[in-house]
């Protein structure tokens, strides 16, 4: 939900009320939008929107002063259960995201347990390969509307899964089982240009701490 357009929340206070706590979380579905914030370098005091809100992340947003574009404080992206509260608290924001919160929630679920099925998870699986010198790439790849992690020596194509963002952990289970597949020849798994807004998520420095070898 956090890389949707988001929307305002229903249920407004008649009054705002004064919130001089610097870095202040609000949940989404509540009236951070009517809460008068006052910003401790500046001095600016008023109420902020969905303009004032920069770095989302996947768990949500800081909110900037903006006056001085100081970070102020952060509003929190909502999962199922925040959805689920609110809309039987009858805020009608909540009521209408819900049944589509719920399908991509299950599409989630299916998709996970896909994955647990299909992925590379025994070097049995793996090709015997014959190079003395094996230097694989991680790649990324579409294909029927889904995002596949692919495993490439050269141009011959050694393994294909669904692939998740920000899925170091993942890219090094994939590395260990290549190591032990074929031992002193394997030489590295280097991720490609391609691969690396998903393999990293929102941090693109862990590129620079990846281990290849």
């Amino acid at each position: 939900m956090g890389n949707e357009t988001v929307k305002s929340p229903d249920s407004l206070p008649e009054e705002p009320t004064l919130n001089t706590v610097g870095n202040r979380g609000f949940k989404w579905y509540s009236n951070w939008q009517h809460e008068l914030l006052c910003c401790s370098k500046c001095g600016w005091v008023g109420t902020v929107s969905l303009d004032d809100l920069d770095d989302p992340t996947a768990c949500g947003a800081s909110i900037e002063c903006p006056q001085c574009h100081r970070r102020i404080g952060e509003v929190l992206f909502p999962n199922i259960r925040d959805t689920e509260e609110a809309a039987a608290q009858c805020n009608e924001e909540a009521i209408r995201e819900l049944p589509k919160f719920r399908e991509q929630v299950a599409h989630a679920q299916a998709r996970i347990d896909r994955f647990k099925q299909e992925k590379l998870d025994s070097i049995e699986r793996l090709p015997e390969l014959d190079d003395e010198m094996l230097e694989f790439t991680w790649d990324i790849a579409d294909a029927a509307g889904e995002k596949y992690q692919v495993i490439r020596l050269g141009d011959t194509e050694i393994w294909r899964e669904l692939a998740f963002f920000d899925s170091i952990p993942r890219f090094n289970e994939v590395k260990g089982l290549l190591r032990k597949k074929y031992g002193t020849r394997f030489k590295m798994l280097k991720p490609t240009e391609a691969s690396q807004e998903w393999l990293c998520g929102d941090n693109a420095g862990k590129l620079f701490r990846l281990d290849y070898t």
